[in-house]
């Protein structure tokens, strides 16, 4: 049983005569005909009984008209998703972001993508990049936004952006703008958890500078830049938060930063998906809107997971 054949039945059963059923589906008669033998014969039944002035079903062909007439809708349905998937009329994309892109990239994007694109609906799950990483590898979202790179040999990265990453307190905490970086080990610091980007940033900073991260006195480690910025504020320690998070803070005074010599602490943000994947269009035009925001369309090819530090 093919497709056609369900169409040439429907097209005579419809219409009551083999020849009016063949033009419907631009067949001739005689080819009509032997869809409707092959079904017959298929099926050991007759489908229609047929006079010199119409043809009707059988009471085997009412029963196999209702199936027939349910699967050639459902074809019908799937043709036209895929038709509108195509066409980026209606999709959904489902993207993974750590948090710092999860709070600053994407919403600062999203307003001209969703003009651009207004029958794409984007569906963000948020984690720490290695949680992120997690989802891509499940195939639970096609594209992410990272803050980190981890050694996988089923993901590539490529850089759509970077950022600064600083020291922050409550003002008059830091009696010095500038600090050694081993006074950071008499400092009650507030730190991500392990799997974040800025984590992996920061351990990295301070043990190229020669600091021991055993040495260090940490009161909290929380899960998200925002439970920082707001232990932080609260008088719970000083932290190292992305710059973009404490933008706010910093210019209006209720926050400030506090150097340390010889330290300059910065990560990337990265487009990762996975190998060897097939990108929806939805996909495609989220990609070049990040580049497009980031000013980053026409750069260096993608990095493959293996080259990842």
């Amino acid at each position: 049983m093919t497709l056609k054949q369900l169409q040439v039945f429907m097209a005579i059963a419809d219409t009551g005569s083999f020849s009016k059923g063949g033009e419907a589906v631009s067949l001739a008669q005689s080819t009509a005909s032997q869809h409707i033998h092959a079904l017959e014969d298929e099926f050991g039944a007759r489908l229609f009984d047929r006079s010199a002035s119409r043809v009707t079903l059988t009471e085997a062909g009412r029963l196999f008209y209702e199936h027939a007439a349910r699967i050639c809708g459902q074809c019908g349905e799937a043709i036209t998703a895929i038709k509108r998937f195509q066409g980026l009329e209606q999709a959904t994309l489902r993207v993974g972001a750590s948090t710092i892109p999860a709070a600053c990239l994407i919403p600062d994007l999203l307003g001209s993508f969703s003009a651009a694109r207004p029958g794409v609906r984007l569906e963000v799950l948020q984690g720490d990049t290695r949680e992120v990483i997690r989802l891509l590898q499940d195939e639970a979202v096609e594209l992410a936004v990272v803050g980190g790179r981890f050694d996988a040999d089923t993901i590539c990265y490529e850089e759509v952006g970077a950022e600064r990453i600083v020291l922050v307190a409550q003002p008059g905490v830091f009696s010095e703008a500038v600090v050694a970086i081993q006074q950071l080990q008499e400092m009650p610091l507030l730190m991500r958890e392990p799997g974040s980007g800025t984590r992996l940033a920061v351990d990295g900073a301070l043990q190229k500078g020669g600091l021991d991260l055993r040495c260090l006195r940490v009161v909290a480690q929380l899960g998200s830049s925002e439970a920082l910025r707001r232990a932080v504020l609260s008088g719970a320690g000083c932290a190292f938060l992305s710059s973009m998070a404490v933008g706010r803070e910093l210019a209006d005074g209720t926050l400030k930063t506090v150097d340390i010599a010889g330290i300059e602490i910065s990560r990337s943000f990265y487009l990762a998906w996975r190998r060897g994947r097939s990108f929806s269009p939805a996909a495609e035009v989220f990609m070049e809107a990040v580049r497009l925001h980031q000013g980053l369309v026409g750069r260096s090819a993608p990095i493959q997971a293996d080259q990842a530090a």
